[in-house]
């Protein structure tokens, strides 16, 4: 029997080209175990099941696109080719994309990453930024064409008319938005008088919010030195995004309704702006005068009249201004709550009416009708107008 001899290299470089044109483009499940982030940018790790295991390497063009940061313990399903490493005749898995194994593995996800920031101090409070009791420049990133938008822009147009909106669309769902949303963030928070930002989108599925649990999302929002909202999905629906933004509203509704001011809200803050600005002065006022009645009572002992004159021209002086910059001040304050009133009873009802329109209302129950559908065919209704009241029937 003739013998065949081959060389260690030319056997392991035969084997590879073997293994490389046998099993290429195949997907292998498994759990992670030993995973290394090398400075090259290459990801080593390892899957494995109850009876084997398979070393793996994501080269550093494939994991540029990686959109999750993967953790000893996950669940994943790899793509890519079975290789061997010719140096050290090393069996290997080369990887070139990465998926999370099922709705388990999401949410082993969003718990690995949770307690990871959470050690890291990015949900604490003390570094939460406060938002402005009354800001007047806010900037909504979101999807341009989504339902949270227009809710948010509802209610401040309701609350706040006043309120200057900069909104900066952005994907909210899918690859590279959360890098979308990162950049937006970023983009506005570099805008002049920027009070706060609302992030945010309307309720889906975990892996619809997966946006809002990225890591770079978090380490953007926690960055930022504008005050952040986040607002994505339903109440029940909880996000990284959340634990890490300086306010969170449990819908994006809740956030328009956070950042507005209604007109009682703008009339009990300015009258109690009035009333301490009263109270300073007049405690102030108090303190120079016993201050200078006590200078003038040890003045007297020694009868320095003309000093004793000088001191109460001031004193006069001084309280003559006191009482002119405070009439001043409230003059202002005056002036710039009629401003906002006289807005918001611009678009009150009453004035609706009084330029031509009309609310329909329901004849039965006296709601409002905002849709046709409301009514049947032949129902009869109300027609609210500025000079009376109109009978009606729907009649198709």
């Amino acid at each position: 029997m003739e013998r065949t001899l081959y060389s260690v290299s030319d056997l392991v470089s035969k084997t590879r080209a073997l293994l490389e044109l046998s099993f290429k483009h195949i997907y292998v499940e498994g759990e992670v175990s030993n995973v290394h982030y090398h400075t090259s940018g290459h990801l080593y790790f390892v899957v494995k099941d109850s009876l084997s295991e398979l070393k793996c390497v994501m080269f550093k063009n494939a994991n540029s696109n990686l959109r999750f940061r993967i953790e000893n313990g996950m669940r994943l399903v790899c793509f890519g080719s079975l290789s061997m490493f010719e140096q050290r005749g090393q069996l290997q898995f080369a990887t070139k994309r990465i998926e999370l194994s099922g709705i388990g593995a999401l949410h082993q996800a969003f718990e690995t990453l949770k307690i990871k920031l959470l050690n890291e101090g990015l949900f604490s409070n003390e570094h939460k930024l406060k938002i402005k009791k009354i800001p007047k420049k806010i900037g909504i990133i979101t999807s341009g064409e989504g339902a949270a938008l227009k809710d948010i822009l509802h209610v401040l147009k309701r609350r706040s008319p006043f309120l200057e909106v900069v909104i900066r669309p952005a994907r909210v769902q899918g690859e590279y938005a959360a890098e979308d949303i990162s950049n937006g963030i970023i983009e506005v928070s570099k805008l002049d008088s920027i009070d706060a930002i609302i992030i945010g989108r309307g309720g889906g599925s975990i892996e619809d919010l997966w946006a809002f649990n990225e890591e770079a999302l978090a380490k953007v929002i926690f960055n930022c030195s504008v005050p952040i909202i986040s607002a994505v999905g339903h109440e029940t629906d909880f996000t990284i995004s959340d634990f890490v933004s300086d306010v969170r509203a449990a819908t994006p509704t809740e956030a328009a309704e956070i950042i507005s001011s209604s007109r009682d809200e703008l009339m009990a803050y300015i009258l109690s702006f009035q009333e301490k600005l009263i109270n300073y002065v007049n405690s102030h006022n108090n303190a120079k005068k016993i201050e200078i009645n006590n200078m003038l009572n040890r003045l007297m002992l020694s009868q320095p009249s003309n000093v004793i004159k000088s001191k109460q021209a001031s004193l006069d002086a001084f309280y003559s201004f006191l009482v002119n910059h405070i009439n001043e001040l409230i003059e202002l304050k005056k002036i710039r709550f009629l401003g906002i009133t006289n807005q918001l009873q611009s678009i009150g009802p009453e004035n609706v009416l009084r330029r031509g329109y009309s609310i329909a209302v329901n004849k039965k129950t006296k709601k409002i009708i905002r849709i046709a559908s409301e009514l049947l065919i032949n129902e009869e209704f109300i027609l609210k107008t500025s000079n009376g009241n109109l009978e009606a029937k729907k009649i198709k």
